[in-house]
């Protein structure tokens, strides 16, 4: 047990440092892609103080997700790591995120 978390604690330096090599664009849009991800997951019809918030969280995190995966596909095409790292990225809920009216 305490070498499997050994081992475990050992690969959070190399997994911080991997997300660090990243230009800060880049990063930043990992960062909002991920919560678009996360709070287009969510719903709460029992709650319509949270189904609120979530709906603010994902318009906030998906539509700067969009925007910034549409700059950032332009501005990296010529460097394919970067390219991989960002279509990865652009899940389902950034490509289709629409802002309501």
């Amino acid at each position: 047990m305490k070498l499997l978390l050994v081992l475990l604690f050992s690969c959070v330096p190399l997994l911080a440092g991997a997300q660090e090599k990243l230009p800060k664009d880049v990063a930043r849009f990992v960062e909002n892609a991920r919560m678009c991800e996360h709070f287009a997951g969510e719903w709460d019809d029992n709650d319509k103080t949270r189904q609120r918030e979530i709906t603010q969280a994902v318009a906030s995190s998906c539509g700067q997700a969009q925007r910034q995966w549409k700059r950032l596909s332009t501005k990296y095409a010529g460097q394919p790591a970067l390219q991989k790292v960002i279509a990865e990225n652009a899940n389902d809920a950034v490509r289709s995120f629409r802002k309501s009216s």
